[in-house]
C-alpha cells in the first residue's frame, strides 16, 4: 500500500482504494491540475459519503495506514466535509 500511495500522480496511477466491506472504504486520487489530493470515505450508503482536499501525500499515508490498521485517528486528522453529490444519482 505504501508503494502505490508513493505513486500516485507518477505515470498511470492516480487513484488508491482501501476497503473493510462493500461500501465501507477510504480513497484518494491525485488531483494533478491542482496539485491536491481528494480523499474521500465511505461507511456505508450515500448519505454516509465524506470528503476532503489535502496538498500531501503524507497526509493520505497517514490517513490510509490509520484505516488500515483499525484506529479512528483518520476521522479526525482532516476537516471532513459530507459528499451529497451521491446521494442525488
Amino acid at each position: 500500500m505504501i508503494d502505490l500511495i508513493e505513486s500516485l500522480g507518477k505515470g498511470d496511477h492516480s487513484i488508491a482504494i482501501l476497503g473493510s466491506a462493500d461500501q465501507v472504504y477510504i480513497q484518494t486520487n491525485y488531483l494533478a491540475d491542482r496539485d491536491l489530493f481528494n480523499l474521500d470515505y465511505r461507511d456505508g450508503g450515500p448519505s454516509r459519503h465524506y470528503q476532503v482536499n489535502v496538498p500531501t501525500r503524507e497526509i493520505v499515508m497517514a490517513a490510509f495506514l490509520s484505516y488500515l490498521a483499525g484506529d479512528d485517528r483518520w476521522r479526525t486528522m482532516v476537516a471532513w466535509e459530507r459528499d451529497t453529490h451521491y446521494e442525488e444519482l
